[in-house]
């Protein structure tokens, strides 16, 4: 039990205090799962941002929940198919 409050206490710590939003919070964790880092361009938290303020949360959500249960090579390549998809 001691375990899972030092575990819970160090999430608390890192977490950044710009993601204001569920918008904000879901393009960083997507970000983080295809481990993006650009700062501009293509890649970049902005470049997430203007694609999931079009589609919304909910259907993020059900998007990166298809492509984490399909058997996909490149979930991520598969993810932005979706994406193109939907707009």
């Amino acid at each position: 039990m001691e375990e899972l409050k030092k575990s819970l206490e160090r999430v608390k710590h890192k977490r950044n205090p710009h993601l204001h939003s569920d918008l904000h919070l879901l393009v960083d964790e997507v970000r983080q799962k295809f481990g993006e880092t650009a700062l501009k361009s293509k890649g970049s938290f902005s470049f997430y941002l203007g694609f999931f303020k079009r589609l919304g949360v909910q259907k993020v959500r059900r998007i990166l929940a298809e492509v984490e249960q399909s058997d996909a090579n490149d979930p991520k390549k598969l993810f932005w198919w979706k994406v193109k998809q939907e707009q």
